[in-house]
């Protein structure tokens, strides 16, 4: 599955800079009627110059796939678009050019669904009718864990590792009805990315 995806945080701390980046990204649902994607974001970090606890704000942009079980069939059901902002704490431990942060955020997603052109036509295989499904936004938390290495003094690559959880409720709308189906979207998530410095706050 394609995917766009926004995959970034940030820590509000004294002596540092905001970098801009891109990065690759890779999304493990634990699911087993969601679907893997991979696919390149936007990166961006507060980068500090010393270890220090403090406030954190990422946005989490991924897409899901979703499958439908219809008797013997798994029957492609959409894709969900989480767009996730997301408000914590976190703490930098900074050792030369070498950085680790952990932290802990939760917020809200709005989430929107897209249908499978595939879904239809599968669901008419088990006699059903589908005739639309929608998603409702949810609450969201993300645990994260990243180590940076500065390559040079505004110049940075790093990697993280997350665990994105959240559970919304998909409306499924059929010929024999409309019911209420909660997904579990929870996925392993991990990046690797560069920044550049681009602005100092000393």
């Amino acid at each position: 599955m394609s995917l766009i995806a926004i995959g970034s945080r940030a820590q509000a701390q004294s002596a540092s800079h905001l970098g801009l980046g891109a990065g690759v990204n890779f999304y493990r649902p634990t699911s087993t009627d969601a679907h893997r994607s991979n696919g390149i974001g936007l990166e961006y970090r507060w980068h500090s110059f010393h270890s220090a606890w403090g406030p954190t704000f990422g946005l989490d942009w991924h897409r899901t796939g979703f499958t439908q079980k219809l008797g013997a069939i798994d029957a492609p059901l959409g894709a969900i678009q989480f767009r996730t902002i997301l408000l914590g704490i976190g703490h930098t431990q900074h050792m030369g050019r070498l950085n680790a942060s952990a932290s802990l955020s939760g917020g809200y997603s709005l989430n929107r669904f897209a249908l499978d052109d595939r879904a239809s036509p599968t669901f008419a295989l088990a006699d059903v009718s589908l005739l639309g499904a929608r998603v409702r936004n949810s609450p969201a938390a993300r645990p994260d864990v990243s180590v940076w290495f500065d390559v040079a003094k505004r110049l940075g690559v790093g990697v993280s590792a997350a665990y994105f959880v959240a559970r919304p409720d998909v409306i499924v709308t059929t010929n024999s009805g409309t019911y209420t189906r909660r997904v579990r979207a929870d996925a392993l998530e991990w990046h690797a990315g560069m920044t550049i410095g681009v602005w100092k706050d000393r």
